[in-house]
């Protein structure tokens, strides 16, 4: 396929882009590409062009609005100062590679092959009341350093008329560019710096509400598995697609990871939850991990996972439990409350406690450092900004189980300026490490203002770095990128394997690079050389199924799970709402003849692989299966009693399955009975029981097949039924519930008996109101009982709704439903509160 074809498309808020004839130079410092012009051009003409080319340059400069500053405390540390407040462990250093006024407003960083640095600029990010300034314009900028001495010397403007910037990445001809609530492509096909036209909209819908604007969609990133990858923050109830695509067809998200195929343009989420991911990077053997705030700050970025949230719904209803974040601490004091966690406004003085613990809940930008000038023992370690601590934190990334786990090590360093705001780092072509700084004070809401004339960009370096060659990655044949992608410089073979990418998309002959490729994953005795051949296989279109089938027999799990990856990389996901896309799904496996051979191993591998990281990734992997395949394979993983207290697997499997209760209830009974996963057994029983008026008979079934089972597996069905039913008033019993709560009673289990009692209440005469109105005030307690008891209330027209619905007006999981309870009722002070009260609903219950 060819790249991206030009497409003019509205997009920021219907601006104009700029193109070939209409240079977005905006800056005296942009260094100016002159053309060649033809020798048999008459003199005069070729004046008249020039004159035109100064005219237009004049013109783009008087278009780009002038920034201004809001920011009440004053003007921002010196340089040479904040640089020298940089402290750092023995023999490393810290230089200024850009400063005001030729970088501000540092949002986000990229390289591209010639290793340049890309920076966007935001500008247009305003303060708390006002959100967005978009009278003012967001640029993009080129920052090269062609004598290696750690600061810029070339200075170029790419484009200037974006609004809601906030990330920036090169590759396919182009750049891609993220202005929520839009993803753009702008081509650059001849790479001269100068746009070739008016952005393309690839995607839209990333929208956000305007009361947490800062958790608007960011971070664009290459995968080694060919895809852009990016986050969203929880406030963000977006339905993101192409164009024009019906809402119906959009992925909702409302938090979380998600990644986009250029080629195929396809998207897809790839997790959901959290609070606000700023911050994304690959480990050594391509685990994906990003950085949080708030909540926990690690986490693993399983493809369907669904984790913790700081408030409102998981975007499936049905996921029930949400899988915790993967480091064992936090950067603060959880008792004392993330809000206690922040340094005083003006940045200079640390909350109490969270010094000593990291610095504070909130965290910006994420590197995995594997470059090749810092020393070996960072390698492989996880390294992110703590926004108002003012650190670079710092995690050792242990395996434990099917994942990983996140363990405090030193913060790498600290900074002295009180302005100092990182938000993003990544290591350069020759290992450096460039840190944005914001530049700024007070915290992300920026409620004192902001400092638009400020930023830096920092360069972190141990010793005196080597230097890299050749210095354009893009001038290489393909057999020295080939082996380019094996250097233990990640940043030369990431950008190698960006070339061979962008030269397999425009049709280029790459036999000989596949072929070399072939050869030396042969040769390749460990994962590291294994997988980068997996990767540049995959960037060159020189995987097959049968090569793919044959490492799933490797005896490195690493390989075997990315072998189980890349064989399901191109089926069609569950949609996020858990309701998967069979029609798609079914086609898709109809329409390739090896994929029966694909699910025959994915279910010989869940039953006998040895690795639970590799059961993990078979667990990712069912909710990309049919319904036909997908039963045999998690028959098979929750075989597995080892996996029952795995941090990931209990619920990874359950979200795969989830989907599969409801379309095929039977399965899901078979499932239960037989399982050895305790937890999916109760969350089996506890979607059964939700049906429980509509589809009673899976749930008499499991009940029945249970009924002689161990106390421990009745235990876990009656817990899951209790949670399904805990907001009813009174439901109808299963026709063999008598006969399994006889038995069950009989049993000295620990909560058993007195679950099957308050049960056989609930199917006799019915809770109590008071009962009911108690789970609505448990904060505690599971936001879908809490919403189902208040539906119950309203339906039974309890007395003395009104106050208690106020009340919870101003509780994040009924907020929505405490707000339509009170306009039903007819309360005075509804309209008034649910007015007041509309900035901060998701952008789901605001109709």
């Amino acid at each position: 396929m060819g790249t991206p074809p030009h497409k003019p498309a509205p997009w920021c808020h219907g601006k104009a882009a700029a193109s070939k004839t209409s240079p977005p130079h905006s800056q005296s410092s942009r260094l100016v590409q002159r053309r060649k012009l033809p020798y048999i051009l008459p003199v005069l003409p070729r004046l008249v062009l020039i004159i035109g080319l100064v005219g237009r340059l004049a013109l783009a400069q008087a278009e780009f609005p002038t920034p201004f500053d809001s920011e009440s405390r004053g003007a921002p540390t010196p340089v040479a100062e904040a640089v020298g407040g940089i402290h750092l462990p023995s023999s490393f250093e810290a230089k200024i590679f850009a400063a005001e006024p030729d970088v501000r407003q540092p949002i986000a960083m990229a390289f591209d092959p010639r290793g340049r640095l890309w920076v966007a600029e935001n500008y247009t990010y305003a303060e708390a009341k006002v959100n967005f300034a978009t009278q003012l314009n967001d640029r993009i900028l080129i920052l090269a350093d062609t004598n290696h001495d750690g600061r810029f010397d070339q200075r170029m403007v790419f484009w200037d008329q974006a609004k809601i910037l906030t990330s920036v990445m090169p590759g396919n001809g182009g750049v891609y560019v993220l202005c929520p609530p839009r993803l753009l492509f702008i081509a650059d096909r001849n790479q001269d710096d100068v746009p070739d036209g008016e952005p393309e909209v690839l995607l839209d819908g990333f929208n956000t509400t305007t009361g947490n604007r800062h958790t608007f969609a960011n971070g664009l990133k290459w995968g080694p598995d060919g895809w852009l990858w990016g986050r969203i923050g929880i406030s963000s109830g977006a339905k993101i697609g192409p164009p024009d695509q019906p809402e119906s067809d959009r992925v909702e998200m409302r938090g979380g990871v998600w990644r986009y195929h250029p080629q195929r343009r396809v998207f897809e989420a790839v997790s959901h939850g959290t609070t606000n991911p700023w911050g994304l990077d690959w480990n050594e053997v391509g685990e994906p991990f990003f950085i949080n705030t708030v909540i926990g700050h690690l986490w693993h970025a399983i493809p369907g996972a669904h984790f913790q949230r700081m408030h409102g719904d998981d975007v499936n209803l049905r996921s029930y439990v949400l899988i915790d974040q993967h480091a064992d601490h936090y950067h603060f004091d959880t008792g004392a409350g993330w809000t206690k966690s922040r340094a005083t406004p003006d940045g200079k003085e640390f909350a109490a406690g969270s010094d000593q613990l990291g610095g504070g809940h909130a965290h910006s930008g994420l590197m995995i450092y594997l470059g090749a000038n810092w020393p070996e023992p960072y390698r492989d370690h996880l390294f992110t900004l703590n926004f108002h601590g003012r650190r670079v934190n710092q995690e050792r990334l242990e395996r434990v189980g099917s994942g990983y786990v996140g363990r405090h090590e030193p913060d790498f360093l600290t900074v002295a300026d009180s302005w100092f705001r990182g938000l993003d780092l990544l290591y350069g072509p020759d290992g450096a490490v460039f840190i944005s700084d914001w530049s700024d004070t007070g915290e992300c809401h920026d409620h004192d203002g902001v400092h638009r004339s400020s930023g830096r960009i920092y360069r972190i370096s141990y010793g005196t770095p080597a230097r890299v060659e050749p210095e354009n990655l893009a001038t290489l044949s393909e057999s020295k990128l080939v082996a380019l992608l094996f250097d233990r410089n990640e940043w030369l073979g990431r950008q190698a394997r960006r070339v061979l990418s962008d030269r397999a998309l425009v049709g280029g002959d790459l036999t000989s690079a596949r072929d070399a490729l072939t050869d030396a994953f042969a040769q390749q005795t460990k994962a590291f050389g294994k997988l980068r051949a997996m990767w540049g296989l995959k960037a060159v279109g020189g995987l097959t199924i049968p090569w793919l089938l044959e490492r799933t027999r490797d005896g490195d799990a690493n390989v075997r799970s990315w072998a189980v990856r890349l064989l399901v990389d191109s089926w069609p996901m569950d949609d996020p709402s858990g309701r998967p896309t069979q029609v798609a799904a079914q086609a898709n496996q109809a329409a390739r003849p090896e994929s029966s051979l694909v699910v025959a191993r994915l279910v010989e591998m869940a039953k006998e692989d040895p690795s639970a990281l590799v059961r993990l990734y078979l667990a990712s992997a069912l909710q990309r299966l049919s319904w036909k395949d997908r039963t045999p394979v998690a028959v098979t993983l929750l075989g597995h009693a080892e996996d029952a207290t795995d941090h990931n697997l209990p619920l990874m499997l359950w979200y795969g399955i989830e989907p599969l209760v409801g379309a095929r209830p039977d399965d899901a009974v078979r499932l239960a009975i037989n399982g050895r996963i305790p937890q999916v057994r109760e969350l089996i029983a506890r979607r059964l029981g939700e049906d429980i008026e509509t589809r009673p008979a899976a749930l008499a079934a499991l009940l029945q097949g249970l009924e002689s089972a161990p106390a421990t597996a009745q235990s876990e069905v009656v817990r899951g039924l209790s949670a399904a039913l805990r907001g009813w008033r009174k439901a109808p019993a299963p026709v063999t519930w008598a006969a399994f709560a006889t038995k069950a009673s009989a049993s000295s289990e620990a909560g058993l008996a007195d679950g099957v009692r308050d049960l056989n209440v609930l199917f006799g005469d019915g809770r109590a109101l008071d009962e009911l109105r108690s789970v609505v005030l448990d904060t505690k307690a599971d936001p879908a009982s809490r919403r189902q008891a208040l539906k119950t209330l309203l339906n039974s027209d309890a007395p003395q709704l009104t106050p208690l619905l106020k009340q919870m007006a101003d509780d994040n999981s009924l907020r929505p439903s405490a707000l339509v309870g009170l306009l039903q009722l007819g309360a005075p002070e509804a309209a008034a509160l649910a007015t007041s009260r509309y900035q901060w609903l998701g952008l789901e219950d605001r109709s």
